[in-house]
């Protein structure tokens, strides 16, 4: 009796080990619909993939992924635009590759611009957060032409339309 526990110790983890490898296997597909998107994704087992736009979808392992990275590269009037995150990453959180099945990942345009405003005693701080459609944050080192652009100019109004203070924005 004492030598069949060893063994049947053995037949467990050899069945487990090779549901593991069939589970592995088996695959979804996932197309990112946003045009000039790389997306990296992470699952819990430490395997990653990077996903590009595509017309057609891609085929991934089926499990459970989180973002790393994301990048969006477009280009306009003759300039390349480039924004980058690292999160929070709003409904993109989780990404669920289902097997056998199709996933589209919309993230991206329309970008929102949301102001935070904090008020310190004799200081009032202004920050800008970039949000995409799934409510990913973007940072607000946005890149033109592979070149940092410059914060925006910004006026603080009274209700009489007199200029308080005026200067431009600073990111860090």
């Amino acid at each position: 009796m004492k030598d069949r526990v060893p063994l049947l110790l053995l037949g467990i983890i050899v069945a487990l080990l090779a549901g593991m490898c069939l589970l592995a296997h088996e695959k979804g597909a996932v197309m990112v619909t946003t045009p000039g998107v790389e997306l990296q994704l992470k699952s819990r087992l430490g395997r990653g993939v990077v996903l590009r736009s595509a017309s057609q979808p891609v085929a991934v392992p089926a499990r459970a992924y989180r973002p790393i990275y994301l990048t969006l590269t477009g280009e306009r009037d003759g300039e390349t635009w480039k924004a980058s995150s690292w999160g929070p990453w709003g409904k993109l959180d989780r990404v669920q590759i289902a097997r056998g099945r199709a996933t589209d990942i919309e993230l991206g345009a329309p970008l929102l611009i949301k102001p935070e405003v904090t008020v310190y005693p004799g200081q009032v701080r202004v920050a800008l957060r970039l949000l995409g459609c799934a409510g990913e944050q973007y940072s607000n080192a946005i890149l033109r032409n592979n070149q940092r652009i410059p914060g925006p100019p910004v006026k603080i109004i009274d209700e009489a339309g007199t200029v308080l203070a005026s200067g431009q924005f600073q990111f860090g």
